[in-house]
């Protein structure tokens, strides 16, 4: 009968070395022997390069899964806040919507980029050959607003009550008025505003999630968007330069003349900010210490070479990152999870206030 020692050896002997090499593979996070899953909300205008930039490259990166969805910031914010929405990591146009979380589910505003303000249109919009000579510069850029107020003109935007976008087209506005010399009325002629209508022609109002595609049908003959926006959807676009386009630094006391009153309170003028932050769990509830760890790695993976690249090539205006903390907490030490505190302090970032 054959000895089955040797057999038995060599079982033992895989089964050691199998275990061995299990304890010799990095684990995905610390403490964890799975992946996680990263929850993430963010504005609407990043669907495009959500879905098919970043999603990619942060699951390639990390192994990590992600799930998320895009909408209105301040509707997110406001979802956050009811209990309808629980993602881990909010992504935010502009400060106000996550300030809006704090301090319950928020601790900080991390500011990644700006975002310029554009006027975005199809070659099928029916007054593609005007909008043509603007962009080219044959026509100046008051010509823009005069073509606005022709009868019929088809203006696609947000509603400015739901999407920081809205609020900011609405201001870009006002601030063209004074700044290009135009008649008093023209944001009334455009938009339909008015100091006890905020809003206006309600008929301009769009979806934030459908916008760029109407604009890109032809539906609308031209619409507010986000530089980063048109280039995603590969619209044509008007730029408005820095003194109307909310997103240099140096003009930020010149957006900072302009505001608009909403029903939640004054909307400020000021820097069209790409921003984060890592949504704290209602009281009483944790997530899954793999999924909380993956989200923190997103926000990571957003200050690392990788995501800042993406960012940069999709036409966002890098800087170097800034944190904003929330009431009551005493250091960025404190407010940020430990790998986004690496990467923010491996780039400079500095502190700033609200």
């Amino acid at each position: 009968m054959p000895d089955p020692r040797p057999r038995r050896l060599g079982i033992l002997l895989a089964v050691a070395a199998a275990l061995a090499l299990a304890a010799c593979s990095p684990a995905t996070h610390a403490g964890t022997a799975t992946h996680g899953t990263a929850t993430v909300d963010y504005a609407g205008s990043l669907t495009g390069l959500v879905q098919t930039t970043l999603q990619p490259a942060f699951e390639k990166q990390t192994g990590d899964s992600f799930v998320g969805k895009g909408a209105g910031s301040t509707l997110i914010a406001q979802g956050i806040l009811d209990g309808e929405l629980s993602p881990g990591v909010f992504i935010s146009i502009g400060k106000k919507a996550i300030t809006s979380l704090w301090p319950s589910r928020s601790h900080f505003v991390l500011t990644l980029a700006t975002d310029p303000l554009v006027v975005a249109y199809s070659p099928k919009s029916r007054y593609a050959a005007q909008l043509d000579a603007i962009r080219s510069g044959a026509q100046p850029l008051s010509a823009l607003f005069r073509l606005m107020e022709t009868p019929g003109f088809r203006l696609g935007r947000t509603d400015p009550t739901q999407d920081p976008q809205g609020a900011f087209f609405i201001l870009m506005v006002e601030l063209a008025t004074r700044e290009l010399h135009l008649p008093a009325g023209t944001p009334g002629k455009i938009l339909g505003v008015s100091a006890t209508d905020p809003v206006g022609n309600t008929t301009q109002v769009v979806d934030e999630d459908s916008l760029a595609t109407d604009i890109a049908s032809g539906s609308v003959d031209a619409g507010s968007d986000f530089l980063t926006e048109a280039r995603q959807f590969h619209l044509d676009y008007i730029t408005l330069g820095p003194s109307l386009d909310f997103a240099d630094p140096a003009q930020a006391a010149r957006y900072a003349t302009v505001s608009l009153t909403l029903p939640a309170g004054v909307f400020q003028g000021g820097l069209i900010t790409l921003d984060a932050t890592y949504v704290l769990p209602p009281a009483g509830r944790q997530r899954a210490a793999a999924d909380a760890a993956a989200d923190e790695q997103f926000l990571a993976f957003l200050l690392g070479s990788k995501g800042r690249a993406e960012l940069r090539a999709a036409g966002y205006v890098l800087s170097t990152p800034t944190v904003a903390l929330a009431p009551g907490v005493s250091s960025v030490g404190a407010a940020l999870p430990r790998a986004v505190a690496t990467a923010f302090a491996k780039l400079g970032g500095r502190a700033v206030a609200p």
